[in-house]
């Protein structure tokens, strides 16, 4: 019996799924370079997570975020000691979309994008691994019915 194309569908779909948030991102960072505009937000808080993580919290112009929410935003460390000693820090946001936003001296972390890529690379070994499966029963259908002629 020959295995059907539905494990490959279905590992389609899983790396669609999977790599969904991969292509949100590069497509609103997209968006932000073509349509944002660049603002001054208000600096309502500061820490240092450890040593090397520092975090600002800010809130948007009243007119970009109506519910004048606060973000907070990992930033490096210029960008975190301009912030705390201004009050202010830059942002190029998307208007109407105050989430879609890019802080100056954003620092982005890499977890995100490491756990997509090693669920891509399994993705792709279980692939391999279906591909092998279905030649290898394919040629013993292929034998099978040979040798019974």
């Amino acid at each position: 019996m020959r295995p059907g194309k539905g494990p490959f569908v279905a590992l389609l779909l899983v790396a669609a799924v999977a790599n969904l948030p991969f292509v949100h991102h590069t497509w609103q960072q997209w968006r932000i370079d073509r349509d944002g505009v660049h603002v001054t937000a208000e600096v309502t808080g500061t820490d240092v997570l450890r040593s090397d993580h520092y975090v600002v919290r800010l809130r948007l112009p009243e007119d970009i975020d109506p519910d004048r929410r606060t973000w907070p935003i990992e930033v490096d460390r210029s960008a975190y000691r301009t912030a705390e000693d201004s009050g202010e820090i830059g942002v190029t946001v998307l208007p109407g979309h105050p989430s879609a936003q890019r802080v100056d001296g954003e620092r982005a972390d890499a977890l995100g994008w490491i756990i997509i890529g090693a669920v891509d690379l399994l993705l792709v070994l279980l692939a391999l691994l279906l591909w092998t499966v279905r030649r290898r029963m394919t040629s013993d259908v292929i034998a099978g019915s040979t040798s019974e002629e």
